[in-house]
């Protein structure tokens, strides 16, 4: 017979053969590759619509990048497929787009505020002009003018014998002080057409000179007729003149300062405001009452505008002065106008507290605010004080994912070592390694497969057959093939099963055969399990696994309740998976959760010692806050957990159909999905859980800890952030736009999520402007900026205090170390990843033409590729079919003849991944025993064969394959039976028990039922009614008809709370006394009397009746319990 027969090519591995499967069109014997010939494909035309906002933003696009001609792209940018051309544009328009942003942040901060208020840094008040009192910032105003005579006072300027001009004592008394009083104007110079007499002066009502030797009278007034203040025109030519070039900007007053001195009872102003200047004539009138026999010379003033002023003071009296003006002749008019400037002018009113002034202030001080106010809730969300929690040990089953790629063999094998060490009980964790891609990584002497497989101790001789299964790829990379293998791993008395896939590829793959990437690699896995849990038709590489899982390792798959993603590179502390899972077992509404991720290599470069305090604060500052929402926004990869299934209902979660959907959206043709699917697939998959399971939590606990090895040299860290940060930007676009984030307006999620968008858009921002107010206080061009210093201080001094109150003092360090570099997280990094944010490969297969309402995919393709390539099959079905034909391993590869491939339960895009699945429904498939008949315990009848003279059980009935003798202890045991689908069944070893229905080689028992019972979780199984039958002479234990029977579990209900480990709920929605009796009966029977509570024993009872309401008769139950254990 030969080696690929009709019989076995449906299910039997098809690697390296001439054709694939479900192809009966003849190859083309021109197209060889490698000795293997290959079908040339004819192109595929595939029309995909487009959406409406995807339509809006090619408008967007095409608006921004219009003037770069295409030729220039294709030939100069050497991007020939049009789809590349697009993805260019697009990130130009991005980043167009996000400088623009950055630029009007810059603009509105420093610019637009001084068109606003033009002259807003030019005024000053007389407590602004106090603060500039030293001998290098000395100011003081005259007249309404503020002066910085910093250069002029050092110097003796005094031409009077005997009086020094600068000694300290007078320096430091009129520092910063209003010295119009030490140099009054000669009214003959300020009033010339008003007053002729050089002797006539003003007295002054309320000013005193504390130096009376700075008093600069000038002209007739002076009486040392030797210095300069005699000459009449000394206070115009000199004094003014010389004063000129030291003006900084008017005196200003606000209206309430101006007011209050007006209304003052001991010394009250007669001063008013008239178009926002602001003139004084309380010296005015208080020289006429001293001069009251002389009033004509001492009012030059005209007495109706000097009315206004005693009428209207500390007032607006711009309207009646006009009237008052309207009435008077030009000249006179002129005339007190020019002397009213001249010599009561004392300043303006603070136009700075004006409403077109404040406007922007106040403003950013909004802005400030609610920044600072995200900021303090952040803080006291880190603020979890408290000691740290010491849970006991659950009993969870844990599947451990690892996705390998190109990491090296300390780094692997620490990651295995570390999860293999867990404090957590070694039958309830799976290691589940999958290797994308039989690939050699740079500094390895291997194929990273055969790393792993060799430091778990895999034998190399053992080589399985690749098997077909579906990956997420474009056109014929949907066609992979994988290898299973299986066993057990031994590390410092702990005693882990695991199961390595490698992803292999089909043989015509010559560059990285069988990778196809992470997101393949969690699909593997979440298909996997969706198949499980609805009991849908698998591909023969699932099926193996659910062998291996089954009858080798010895665990039904459908026990696991939760998926443990650890990157290769990552090590986990011994308490971290059961601190985990007891966060999500005390609160059954999480279905993921994440850990604290610290670096391994905090020590290693510059650029490691820069992440240190990132990564802390990210986890105590971010994603505390996140958590307290119950919406961490991103789970990462490298250490998270995911509920399979819920709690209550067993209704998937990760496994969802809707989350596979679109999580394995094979065509990423589009800028959008490139930076969502291939570079944040971790942050993305967050993205969808929030998305779909809006009543759900995902949440972070500060008490599990893991170590990862950050990146050492500039290069590896900036492709990393460049990933992270692009992929980011667009998941939180995408968590924007999400329908049902928690709580409203500016306390929901959303909003936070928006600043958090903002905030990264806008990084290369902050530092702009932090240079520029470094450089302005440093040039001396700006006061020092408090607002902005106390903002910076608070921000670090919050973030410095969490590690404080936890006692992790030697952050503050790396705390500076981090502020050192701020400029690379905050301006490099973000603009390199803006740029390269379409620096992506692009597959080959795929061209795609026209972005209007839709766009036509070519698939050039040297391969074709149809689902039906791929034959589906449910494990019970050929469970059954094997024991009717009494089929197993013989030297031929494949399945029995007999094959099923049921119709879709749900018709699905061409594209989706789930097309032609067997899977059900979300919501209509959600009670196993109930809805769906294929879930329902199946009845499978053995026949003994015999094999080499040597009885052998079938590896899919009660029993459990021919292995050869695994003793407990060993450090490695590998899977002897291969696959599942071809190679020979090896022959059982001369060791005590040849025929062992365990993988741990205990004696066997009865065929093992899928439920696992509390006697025995990795034997072979307990019989029914949990009577193990005695093996018999031969040692193969007896088989009969009853021994096939497999059932279900209903739910994620542990065995501590189930009441029968084989029976299912019952659906009575109104028990009767006696059956909740006989129940409770039943339950404790099973339970250690000395651990269980009455608490677990009606949670138990109240899983038993899920439909029914007990909780009025939970005083019953009491009764019966104490009842029942009095009776015992």
């Amino acid at each position: 017979m030969p080696p690929y027969s009709e019989g076995d090519s449906a299910w039997g591995s098809e690697y390296g053969k001439k054709e694939y499967p479900g192809d009966n069109t003849p190859p083309d014997e021109s197209s060889k590759e490698g000795g293997l010939i290959v079908k040339e494909a004819p192109n595929a035309v595939e029309e995909v619509p487009t959406s409406g906002i995807r339509r809006a933003w090619l408008y967007i696009v095409w608006g921004t990048t219009w003037w770069i001609p295409t030729f220039m792209l294709s030939s100069v940018g050497r991007m020939k497929r049009p789809d590349v051309r697009l993805a260019w544009r697009e990130k130009v328009a991005i980043f167009t787009l996000i400088f623009l942003l950055n630029a009007v942040v810059v603009f509105y901060i420093v610019v637009f505020g001084r068109l606003l208020c033009p002259n807003f840094n030019k005024a000053w008040s007389l407590n602004e002009v106090a603060e500039h009192t030293g001998t290098n910032d000395y100011w003081v105003t005259i007249q309404g003018q503020v002066y910085d005579v910093t250069n002029f006072v050092q110097r003796q300027h005094s031409d009077i014998s005997g009086e020094n001009s600068n000694d300290k004592d007078t320096l430091t008394t009129l520092a910063g002080a209003d010295l119009t009083g030490y140099f009054p104007p000669p009214l003959v110079l300020g009033c010339p057409d008003l007053v002729s007499d050089t002797n006539l002066e003003l007295s002054y009502s309320n000013f005193t000179a504390d130096i009376p030797t700075a008093v600069h009278t000038s002209g007739n007034l002076q009486s040392n007729t030797n210095s300069k203040l005699h000459d009449s025109d000394w206070y115009t030519d000199r004094f003014l003149s010389t004063l000129k070039q030291y003006r900084k900007g008017p005196l200003v007053y606000t209206t309430k300062t101006i007011m209050a001195s007006a209304q003052d009872e001991d010394s009250p102003r007669t001063w008013a405001i008239y178009e926002g200047n602001l003139y004084d004539l309380t010296d005015y009138f208080y020289t006429i009452t001293q001069h009251s026999g002389d009033t004509t010379s001492y009012t030059f003033l005209n007495s109706d505008i000097t009315n206004i002023f005693q009428q209207q003071p500390g007032q607006d009296i711009t309207k009646p002065l006009n009237q008052v003006l309207a009435s008077l002749d030009t000249t006179t008019r002129d005339q007190n106008f020019y002397c009213l400037n001249n010599v009561f002018y004392v300043g303006k009113t603070d136009f700075r507290k004006s409403a077109r002034c404040q406007a922007n202030n106040y403003i950013l001080l909004a802005a400030s605010v609610i920044l600072m106010t995200s900021m303090a809730v952040k803080f006291l969300a880190a603020l979890q004080l408290g000691g740290k929690r010491n849970p006991e040990m659950l009993d969870k089953f844990v599947i451990c994912q690892v996705p390998c790629y190109t990491e090296g063999e300390d780094s692997l094998r620490k990651t295995i070592d570390s999860l293999a060490n867990l404090n957590y009980d070694d039958k309830r964790k799976l290691l589940f390694m999958i290797c994308d891609g039989n690939i050699i990584g740079s500094g390895n002497d291997r194929t990273t497969p055969r790393i792993v497989l060799d430091i778990l101790g895999v034998d190399p001789k053992l080589d399985p057959e690749p098997l077909l299964f579906k990956s997420i790829g474009e056109g014929s990379k949907q066609l992979n093939y994988g290898k299973v293998y299986s066993g057990l791993y031994e590390f410092q008395g702990h005693v882990v099963p695991y199961m390595v896939i490698v992803k292999v590829g089909k043989p015509t793959e010559r560059s990285k055969p069988g990778n196809r990437g992470k997101r393949d690699s969690q699909i593997l896995l979440m298909h996997y399990l969706n198949k499980v849990h609805f009991d849908s038709p698998m591909t023969p590489l699932e099926l193996e696994i659910y062998h291996q899982m089954r009858n080798v390792i010895g665990i039904d798959p459908a026990f696991y309740e939760y998926i443990f993603t650890v990157d290769a590179d990552t090590t986990v502390t011994p308490d971290s998976l059961n601190r985990l899972v007891a966060s999500t077992a005390d609160d059954s509404s999480i279905i993921g959760i994440c850990g604290e991720t610290r670096l391994e290599n905090e020590e290693g470069s510059w650029w490691t010692m820069i992440q240190v305090y990132e990564y802390y604060i990210s986890h105590h500052l971010s994603k505390a806050f996140e958590s307290l929402f119950g919406s961490v926004t991103c789970l990462p990869g490298c250490f998270s957990m995911y509920r399979i299934r819920t709690a209550d209902k067993g209704r998937p979660i990760i496994i969802s159909n809707r989350i596979i959907d679109e999580y394995s959206e094979p065509n990423v043709d589009t800028l959008h999905k490139k930076n969502l699917l291939s570079l944040g697939e971790d942050r993305f998959l967050t993205t969808l859980l929030m998305k779909h399971f809006p009543t759900f939590k995902t949440k972070f606990t500060p008490d599990a800890l893991a170590h990862t090895v950050a990146p050492e040299s500039w290069r590896v860290l900036l492709s990393q952030r460049r990933r992270w940060i692009n992929s980011t930007v667009h998941n939180l676009c995408e968590l924007v736009l999400l329908p049902e984030l928690f709580g409203f307006c500016c306390f929901s999620m959303r909003f936070f999520v928006f600043i958090d968008l903002l905030g990264t858009l806008i990084l290369p921002a902050t530092v702009v402007y932090l240079i520029y107010l470094i450089v302005t206080v440093a040039t001396g061009k700006a006061a020092l900026p408090i607002i902005s210093i106390i903002m910076i201080a608070a921000v670090y001094g919050l973030q410095a205090l969490i590690f404080i109150i936890k006692r992790e003092f030697m952050l503050v360090g790396w705390m500076v170390v981090y502020i050192i570099s701020y400029p690379v997280y905050s301006f490099l990094l973000p603009v390199y990843s803006f740029w390269c944010m379409d620096d992506f490969g692009w597959g080959n297969t795929r061209l795609v033409i026209g972005e209007g309402n839709s766009k036509k995919v070519i698939m050039n393709e040297d391969e074709k590729f149809d689902d039906s390539m791929i034959p589906l099959k449910k494990f019970s079905e050929y469970e059954a079919e094997a024991w009717e034909t009494g089929s197993h391993r013989s030297g031929e590869t494949g399945y029995t003849k007999a094959r099923s491939r049921a119709p879709a339960s749900r018709p699905e895009s061409p594209r989706s991944y789930m097309h032609a699945s067997q899977s059900g429904d979300f919501y209509r498939d959600t009670n196993a025993m109930q809805s769906n008949k294929d879930l329902r315990s199946q009845v499978s009848h053995s026949n003994l064969s015999h094999h080499g003279g040597q009885q052998a059980m079938s590896q899919y009935g009660g029993g459990m394959p021919q292995l050869p003798f695994m003793p407990f202890g060993t450090g490695y045991a590998g899977s002897a039976n291969g696959s599942e689908y071809g190679g020979q069944m090896p022959m059982a070893m001369a060791m005590p028990y040849q025929h062992s229905g365990s993988v741990y080689g205990m004696v066997p028992n009865g065929p093992r039922n899928t439920m696992m019972t509390n006697y025995n979780m990795f034997g072979g199984g307990m019989g029914m009614g949990g009577m193990s039958p005695a093996p018999s002479v031969t040692g193969v234990a007896p088989v009969g008809p009853s021994m096939g029977m497999q059932q279900r579990p209903m739910s994620t209900f542990s065995m501590a709370t189930s009441v029968n480990p084989f029976a299912g709920p019952s659906m009575s929605t109104e028990p009767s006394d006696e059956e909740l009796t006989q129940a409770l009966r039943n339950y404790l029977s099973t339970q250690d009397l000395m651990t269980v509570t009455k608490k677990t024993a009606r949670e138990a009872i109240m899983a038993r009746f899920p439909k029914a309401d007990l909780t009025s008769r939970k005083a019953f139950l009491n009764e019966s319990i104490d009842k029942i254990l009095s009776e015992s």
